[in-house]
């Protein structure tokens, strides 16, 4: 039982990268092993900073970002695991090691449920304001021929979905929960829909996967919605609960346009 809890311990500190390429007007997303190529977004999500996740190990992750050089990256939710904690220790650390990401077209990010809990939607939105994010909450803006939409949380937010992308070539659409794609009144809008959320279950057994509220139809990886809209869920960087996974492992995620 020791060496199963430090095996599952053991793998939190992991890190895989995937490269997806995505075209217009086809939903396939093809797995991309190589240099960068075209207009490259990175999506991150999930890092949930707590006792178990401090600043210090975003290191890592900020160093896997810069050294790929995306030109635009994208933060899905769920920055802080709790604001209660948070309340009592330095936020600073966070904000700067927000700073330290480049990317020359800009940093974009959504809140998840666990920024909101104990009133954390502020303080939170402070947080990746000063590490030079953008945050859209039921906003669309455009940056380089693309429309980058976010729309707020489900659970914990206020979700507008009758806001309509900025038009434009490609059009994406950042949710955390991915179960909000079933409330989208028109996904034709959107090329490419990221989200989080899930942590893909987190500790996923192999005949039984733990599905929490927001990801019970959608908890990882690639789905095609419709001929020409994808959906992506990210298994996230952090953990929620008890600081384990097992055959979940945190992840970056690339997309080539």
């Amino acid at each position: 039982m020791i060496l199963a809890l430090l095996y599952c311990r053991y793998q939190t500190y992991r890190l895989v990268v995937k490269h997806f390429k995505v075209t217009k007007n086809s939903a396939a997303l093809s797995v991309e092993v190589g240099k960068k190529k075209g207009l490259t977004i990175a999506q991150i999500s999930d890092s949930h900073f707590s006792p178990f996740y401090s600043p210090k190990r975003f290191d890592k992750i900020v160093a896997k970002l810069n050294q790929a050089e995306p030109d635009i990256v994208l933060f899905t939710g769920d920055l802080i695991e709790n604001y209660n904690y948070w309340q009592t220790h330095d936020t600073q650390e966070i904000s700067q090691q927000l700073a330290t990401i480049r990317a020359p077209k800009g940093k974009l990010a959504i809140l998840g449920n666990h920024d909101y809990r104990s009133n954390g939607g502020n303080a939170v939105s402070h947080l990746l304001e000063a590490g030079g994010f953008t945050l859209l909450t039921n906003q669309s803006t455009l940056v380089d021929q693309l429309s980058l939409t976010g729309f707020d949380d489900s659970q914990e937010g206020t979700p507008d979905y009758s806001v309509t992308p900025v038009k434009a070539y490609f059009s994406i659409l950042m949710v955390h929960e991915p179960d909000q794609v079933k409330q989208l009144p028109e996904l034709s809008h959107f090329d490419l829909i990221l989200a989080g959320h899930s942590h893909g279950g987190q500790i996923r057994f192999p005949l039984f996967t733990y599905k929490n509220f927001g990801s019970k139809t959608y908890d990882q990886g690639v789905y095609k919605l419709t001929a020409t809209t994808s959906l992506v869920v990210n298994t996230g960087l952090g953990t929620t609960g008890p600081p384990l996974r097992f055959r979940v492992i945190p992840e970056i995620l690339y997309f080539h346009i």
